[in-house]
């Protein structure tokens, strides 16, 4: 599962992806965040205010996705994290990426100040009053298959039951949104996400997966290598990676899943008929050694003793088994 949710966590650092996922789970499919207004921002932090970083081996935190998006309005920071698994303390791990993005980028504001600020509440807190922390927006790609039952808040990670009310309503909240890939809507998403969402939400069955490829076939036959390659490592089709040189178009740019998805049905299909010749084969030869078995014990009881070493003979087998009212 960690190879898996490390492939997802890549897919999402593509800035066409990543805006896809914005606008198929927060606009339904309307483009509001375009690829071309995000650019890449620092990934990883150190944690801390310090404008240094004593140790070397200072411990970092490291986004899955996230990539400054600006247009005529506004400027804003889009993070996402996929995970496979619930996560009970994911409102706090969320809080802590937040928490080290506006550190880094106090950082940045006291760095830019330095020696500018001379007296006065700007010069205690390092900080203009024209200066200004970007907001963060961070949403939770959950791709597992159990529903997600764990923490959605910081505060359902307390006991506040017993607390006074008066302090309860003090206690700073705050809260992730996580969208379940089982529960989004595949025709809200342009890339080709929508068909990686769409075959994971089948993944429990082949035949499904098979039924969508033939459905959307139009869209299935121009799929780019990247989203091939992830619906191989999610669904866990490695006989499809292997062959993904064969499948791909002129130029290398797409690649035919859906004659893909149709020859590894006719194999699935060519496999099975195999199977079950080979398990016919199997019943077959278990009745006819169940069958002498019964023979020979009824040849015994009866005296024909001497019949019992000739019963390879086919001649002799057919008559014994006449004899005694058993099928040849």
């Amino acid at each position: 599962m960690g190879k898996q949710n490390d492939a997802f966590t890549a897919y999402l650092g593509r800035a066409e992806v990543l805006a896809d996922l914005y606008n198929g789970c927060l606009y339904q499919g309307e483009e509001v965040v375009r690829a071309g207004n995000l650019c890449e921002v620092q990934q990883f932090y150190q944690q801390g205010l310090s404008e240094r970083v004593k140790s070397p081996t200072a411990r970092r935190r490291e986004r899955d996705a996230i990539r400054a998006f600006w247009n005529e309005k506004s400027y804003v920071l889009l993070a996402a994290e996929a995970q496979n698994q619930p996560h009970l303390t994911m409102p706090f791990r969320c809080m802590e990426y937040d928490l080290a993005e506006y550190a880094r980028q106090l950082r940045y504001i006291r760095l830019k100040s330095e020696g500018k600020l001379k007296t006065g509440v700007e010069y205690l807190s390092k900080m203009g009053r024209k200066d200004h922390l970007t907001p963060i927006v961070t949403i939770v790609l959950y791709h597992g298959t159990e529903p997600w039952d764990a923490p959605k808040k910081l505060s359902e990670m307390m006991e506040l039951e017993e607390i006074d009310p008066i302090l309860k309503q003090m206690v700073q909240e705050y809260q992730i949104y996580v969208f379940s890939l089982e529960e989004l809507q595949e025709e809200y998403f342009q890339t080709n996400l929508r068909e990686l969402i769409g075959l994971m939400k089948r993944r429990s069955s082949k035949t499904k997966i098979q039924e969508y490829c033939r459905k959307h076939a139009d869209r299935i036959s121009r799929m780019d290598v990247a989203t091939y390659d992830m619906i191989c490592v999610m669904l866990n089709l490695k006989e499809l990676q292997d062959k993904k040189e064969k499948y791909l178009e002129n130029g290398k740019e797409c690649i035919d899943m859906c004659k893909a998805m149709e020859e590894w049905a006719e194999e699935l299909r060519e496999e099975g008929k195999s199977a079950g010749m080979k398990e016919g084969e199997q019943r077959g030869m278990q009745k006819a050694k169940e069958s002498t078995l019964k023979l020979v014990a009824k040849m015994s009881e009866n005296g024909d003793t001497e019949y019992i070493a000739r019963l390879l003979e086919p001649e002799v087998f057919e008559q014994m088994a006449a004899k005694y009212g058993m099928k040849a």
